[in-house]
């Protein structure tokens, strides 16, 4: 007997895994990418992941590995079987190389079969990933969020009350399986066009975007009495996607937003991400601000090694924190955390590099601080003269930022929005005795309080 483990795939089956996009599938996982020319695209995070999309290969030369779809699958994603791998990118609707033009995309039809129990989408949503349960709750009644025949949570996007999309997550963790992330996502096929999903509270003035769902209502879970806003997600870094939701906003409203915020990941994809909006919107009358998660701590680790670098070479410690923090996001080794093309040592280092640098700033120093003008136009001769500017500019509001003492000293960052929400509910779980346990499991916030608030 034949075991449906011991059948072999077709050549066919193989052939339509390996077919599906590698910048498409580095989307879907959330993997940030930078659109250079030619058909190249270069990772964020890691500056040595290079993808061709026109032949549809990858290189990671840190690693010394490349090839196609089914590759970059198993060798970035982790998803190390190749069974696994072929059955991931076959039942993930994510782009073909040749995908439809846009003339010819169609319009997107809702193929999932809601289930009548919402229950184990609801148990992830809220035990797993934190969320408030009545926010997840009226969500699901007013249609924002299903639960699919397979147990996926399925955010819809709304458009003028018209169903154009939908975001699916997985509720079953398989890090065996699905690699690092350890759950199912994508964004469900024929979605409209650089949109995403998205809801109103009250009547909305200010424009916030998120790279996922989730996050978006980790935001909200923690600000519970926020109102006059819409949240938008991205499903990754998208500017088009900001282009689209701002016109929509406009459309919806009859006016421009006071801003736009962005929830963006404290990574180095996230920084860079905000930082190229900003550059690129600088002279538009809707002001692009942060909201990124816990943009003023400074991680513990991180003390040392820069105090002792300053100290070394005699110069304000607040300036070389800021740059650390401009330049890697207080995270040497982790890729290049700016949007306006400046890589150092420490893009690839360490804090070991930190006593070199300090002391190739030391003859830059004024009485009014670093003239991190001259450093640069002598560091780094190739920047272009704007990104030179924005990152002079990014350093010393940073440094004041520091010198006024806005910020605060962690043991851990959170990377995202949801990851806030996990650690204040892990610190809330810590503080309450039992009874205060007991009488907040029972407490309830009137629906009503949300359902006036909340429109499509």
């Amino acid at each position: 007997m034949v075991t449906n483990k011991q059948k072999r795939l077709s050549k066919a089956t193989i052939y339509q895994a390996n077919n599906v996009s590698i910048v498409a599938i580095a989307e879907a996982n959330g993997i940030a990418l930078v659109h250079q020319s030619n058909g190249y695209w270069r990772g964020v995070e890691h500056d040595s992941l290079v993808i061709n999309d026109k032949k549809n290969l990858f290189r990671w030369n840190s690693r010394d590995v490349g090839g196609g779809a089914l590759d970059f699958v198993q060798r970035y994603i982790g998803i190390s079987s190749f069974r696994d791998a072929v059955a991931y990118l076959n039942h993930a609707d994510l782009a073909p190389v040749t995908e439809p033009t846009r003339e010819s995309r169609q319009p997107f039809k809702y193929h999932f079969k809601n289930s009548p129990d919402f229950q184990q989408a609801a148990n992830y949503l809220t035990t797993v990933r934190k969320l408030d349960p009545q926010i997840v709750e009226l969500l699901h009644r007013k249609g924002f969020i299903q639960q699919d025949e397979h147990g996926n949570a399925i955010f819809v996007w709304s458009k003028k009350d018209k169903i154009v999309g939908a975001t699916v997550q997985g509720t079953r963790i398989d890090h065996e399986h699905l690699g690092k992330r350890g759950t199912f996502k994508q964004i469900a096929k024929n979605s409209k066009e650089n949109f995403g999903f998205n809801l109103s509270l009250g009547k909305p003035e200010r424009l916030l975007m998120f790279e996922s769902p989730i996050d978006a209502l980790s935001y909200w879970s923690l600000h519970r009495g926020l109102n006059h806003v819409t949240l938008m997600s991205m499903d990754g870094l998208k500017p088009n996607t900001v282009k689209q939701g701002l016109i929509y906003f406009c459309e919806k409203t009859g006016r421009v937003p006071l801003e736009i915020a962005f929830g963006v990941d404290n990574d180095a994809g996230g920084h860079v991400f905000y930082d190229q909006m900003r550059a690129e919107h600088a002279l538009t009358s809707v002001p692009y601000t942060s909201l990124i998660p816990a943009d003023q701590a400074i991680p513990h680790k991180c003390l040392a090694p820069v105090v002792i670098a300053a100290k070394q070479a005699a110069i304000p410690t607040v300036a070389l924190m800021a740059y650390l923090k401009v330049s890697v996001n207080l995270q040497p080794g982790h890729g290049m955390s700016n949007g306006y093309h400046y890589q150092n040592a420490l893009t690839k280092g360490s804090f070991s590099d930190l006593p070199e640098i300090a002391s190739q700033l030391k003859p830059y120093l004024q009485a009014n601080g670093i003239d991190w003008q001259a450093y640069f136009k002598q560091h780094a001769p190739d920047l272009a003269s704007a990104d030179r500017n924005n990152l002079v500019a990014r350093i010393e509001g940073v440094a004041r930022q520091y010198h006024n003492g806005d910020f605060q000293v962690v043991r851990d960052v959170p990377k995202d929005w949801n990851d806030r929400l996990q650690i204040h509910d892990r610190f809330k779980r810590k503080v309450l005795t039992m009874e205060q346990q007991i009488g907040a499991s029972q407490h309830e916030i009137k629906p009503k309080q949300h359902d006036q608030a909340l429109e499509r």
